[in-house]
């Protein structure tokens, strides 16, 4: 008498590989797209990179002490289909003289269309906490509030704060809940922004002036 046959279960790929494999899809897809459209950011700041995704911090020192941003940011859409611009989002945390530490949006970029050289070319960028509610508010940017002008110079972003810190905070290092627009003393601090390791996050220490 023959007996029956039985087929052996097709071996099935575990959840973990099946998750594995989207998200190494997920970041090749990432990695090609922006070398597409924004092959700049590969190597803005004379340094190649396979992510991309910039990484710097940069130092203010005001008369209340020193002023720290870290910050990385990558490309991302203008927003805007009348004025042609490269774009740039990303996040950053802030240390203030106080010790205080504030995590920010950040939002900048240059104006034009930019392919392959990001040297020498102006650029912006605004820093802005937002509500935990801000989807089901309109006061989306909560202070501080922040802006820097500049332009790329080799392995650097030089730029000013254009008084943004002194808008955005006492002379105590404490901030202002409610900025007002308030004019500012001089044309800004300096902040030269170098590369540097988001990974690594130094805890925030008081330096006050």
């Amino acid at each position: 008498m023959n007996e029956p046959l039985t087929t052996r279960p097709k071996p099935r790929v575990g959840c973990l590989a099946s998750i594995a494999f989207l998200l190494v899809g997920g970041a090749i897809f990432y990695i090609v797209v922006n070398a597409v459209f924004a092959p700049w950011i590969y190597r803005v700041g004379g340094r190649l990179r396979i992510w991309p995704v910039w990484e710097g911090v940069g130092t203010a020192h005001a008369a209340s002490g020193n002023y720290t941003f870290h910050v990385w940011f990558s490309p991302a859409p203008s927003g805007s289909r009348i004025v042609v611009s490269t774009s740039v989002e990303g996040y950053g945390y802030l240390c203030t003289p106080r010790g205080e530490r504030y995590g920010l949006r950040v939002r900048g970029g240059t104006p034009g269309r930019i392919w392959s050289d990001m040297d020498g070319q102006p650029f912006r960028l605004r820093a802005y906490a937002r509500s935990t509610f801000s989807g089901f508010s309109a006061q989306t940017y909560q202070p501080p509030r922040l802006s820097f002008a500049g332009r790329w110079s080799g392995d650097e972003l030089v730029m000013t704060d254009e008084g943004s810190f002194e808008r955005a905070f006492e002379k105590d290092g404490s901030l202002i809940a409610h900025p007002t627009g308030r004019r500012v003393s001089g044309g800004g601090l300096p902040v030269t922004f170098t590369e540097t390791t988001w990974w690594f996050r130094p805890s925030c220490s008081a330096s006050g002036g």
